[in-house]
């Protein structure tokens, strides 16, 4: 049952036994066609944010993200590309190969091939978002909840990762001691 060790048998059969119990519980939280379970859209639409001060919170969301296609796309490559992102930082830094352990190269070489992948995913929960906030939003069915609020706040937003891009480009570059001689005057 354990491969090749014959002491982990055990070890390894309550290790799988206590996966499938979650798995089994995990399954039947959310509800499907047999009813057990929650409901998403009742969780989304009874979730009260702290403190009231965020409008009408999750409300009108779950119908949102389900007539939308484009939405669902863009969910579905964001989490992508931050799985792959996740990874490319684990086969770097827990490496599975005892070989790729010991070849800092390949190391590398792995780790900037998956994070090449995952931004070239990420570029798609953007497009997809654009997409989405052109052709499917709804005003009127979103009205005062997370999404209207963040169009709200759109300009503060934007400036807001405006000016820390500009400060962290500004206070990069390097001081004169920190130029090599064959640039310098």
């Amino acid at each position: 049952l354990s491969g090749f060790h014959p002491d982990l048998t055990l070890l390894s059969f309550l290790l799988w036994l206590s996966i499938a119990f979650i798995f089994l519980v995990a399954g039947h939280m959310y509800r499907t066609n047999f009813g057990i379970g929650h409901s998403i859209k009742d969780l989304l639409e009874a979730h009260t944010p702290p403190g009231g001060r965020l409008g009408r919170g999750h409300k009108g969301l779950y119908d949102t993200i389900n007539n939308s296609i484009h939405f669902q796309l863009g969910l579905a490559l964001a989490s992508l590309g931050v799985i792959t992102s996740l990874v490319a930082q684990h086969m770097y830094s827990l490496p599975a190969y005892a070989f790729i352990a010991q070849d800092f190269t390949t190391q590398v070489a792995l780790y900037t091939h998956h994070q090449y992948i995952a931004g070239f995913i990420m570029t798609g929960p953007f497009a997809h978002g654009a997409i989405f906030f052109i052709r499917d939003y709804n005003p009127e069915q979103n009205e005062d909840n997370v999404l209207a609020r963040m169009l709200d706040h759109k300009e503060a937003i934007i400036s807001h990762l405006s000016w820390a891009s500009l400060f962290l480009g500004f206070h990069k570059r390097p001081k004169q001691h920190q130029i090599p001689r064959a640039f310098s005057k």
